[in-house]
């Protein structure tokens, strides 16, 4: 959703506990390409749960993410930013409205009971998702005002003007779906290191859900359970992965209860939104992304766990790898929430746009 309007381009910056990603994208004629881009790991607790705790070390590590970018041309000043998805609300709601001119007073009325935020504590926007007759679907996004101006705060002082405040799903779909032309009806699943996300796709995002999982806890169990330390944990999660052939299928055996209750947490979601959405979708396919979604096996056991067809995400499906030996694959999915912004930032015709 987005906050300003502006008519320069902007570059994608995603946010994490761990690490901050920029991706600045150019047009090549009818292809786009990777201009500029960077990583630089944040120190534990700057962040927690999309907060910035430690303004001072964050700033830095933001002026030396600008200072050190890869790849050609000046960076723009202007940024599209994502909200941290723990503490965003993305919603689909249907209204009825004969000239569409009053689709603000309805989105306004109908929010208050379908959101678990109060009203004066947040900022929210909407936009159009599907519109048939008088009828329309609308999707509202919504984050608390004391994470967004902070972020504003900070990101004002560093000189650079955010232009967008993007839901994470959103940034996600504009590459996997939108600029990969996947419009297939599809849960995309966000395994990162601190946190999971999931939101279901039907021609629209249509909600979001945070999943009990995360590649930290993922460590933390063979870690403990095998009494290694956390590198040895992830190069063992890494070497073995959830292959029954690889390590006697001892990262396998360990992680049978997580992937279970991953499981049900997805079919959970599915049944919610067979059960209490007006025309739904069939949903044939679950697409991995995020650093966790490398893990060796990953997609094979959750399609046994849910009986849908699960693949990984495919970042690279339209756009050209500027530098393999960077966008590594296992760090290519980290970045697809910045490609997405990317991608949102190419268009300032439609930061502000309600249609």
């Amino acid at each position: 959703m987005s906050f300003f309007s502006t008519t320069e381009k902007a570059f994608g910056l995603d946010i994490s506990e761990g690490a901050l990603r920029l991706i600045e994208l150019a047009k090549a004629g009818k292809k786009v390409r990777i201009q500029s881009y960077n990583e630089i790991n944040l120190p534990v607790g700057c962040l927690l749960k999309g907060e910035i705790k430690q303004p001072k070390v964050f700033s830095d590590a933001l002026n030396k993410l600008i200072k050190t970018k890869q790849g050609h041309g000046q960076l723009a000043r202007r940024v599209v930013i994502a909200l941290p998805e723990t503490e965003t609300f993305l919603k689909s709601l249907e209204i009825t409205s004969e000239t569409g001119s009053d689709l603000q007073d309805g989105v306004e009325e109908m929010l208050p009971p379908n959101l678990p935020l109060d009203m004066n504590e947040i900022y929210w926007d909407w936009q159009i998702a599907r519109k048939n007759g008088n009828q329309y679907r609308v999707t509202v996004g919504a984050s608390p005002k004391l994470i967004v101006d902070d972020y504003l705060k900070i990101f004002t002082a560093a000189g650079l003007t955010p232009v967008v405040l993007e839901i994470e799903a959103a940034a996600i779909a504009h590459l996997l779906i939108e600029y990969n032309q996947d419009d297939e009806p599809q849960i995309i699943i966000d395994i990162g290191r601190n946190r999971t996300g999931l939101f279901l796709y039907d021609g629209a995002a249509q909600f979001t859900v945070s999943l009990p999982i995360s590649g930290k806890q993922i460590d933390e169990t063979i870690a403990s359970a095998l009494d290694l330390d956390a590198q040895q944990a992830e190069e063992a999660k890494i070497v073995c992965g959830l292959d029954e052939k690889k390590c006697q299928g001892a990262i396998l055996e360990l992680m049978v209860p997580t992937i279970e209750e991953l499981g049900r947490q997805i079919l959970n979601a599915l049944n919610f939104y067979y059960e209490n959405f007006s025309h739904p979708q069939e949903i044939k396919k679950l697409v991995l992304c995020g650093g966790g979604s490398n893990i060796i096996g990953i997609t094979k056991v959750l399609t046994r766990a849910t009986e849908i067809t699960t693949v990984q995400s495919e970042p690279f499906k339209k756009i050209t790898n500027p530098n393999p030996p960077f966008f590594t694959p296992d760090k290519t999915q980290s970045f697809i929430t910045a490609i997405g912004l990317g991608l949102r930032g190419l268009h300032p015709e439609n930061y502000y746009d309600h249609s």
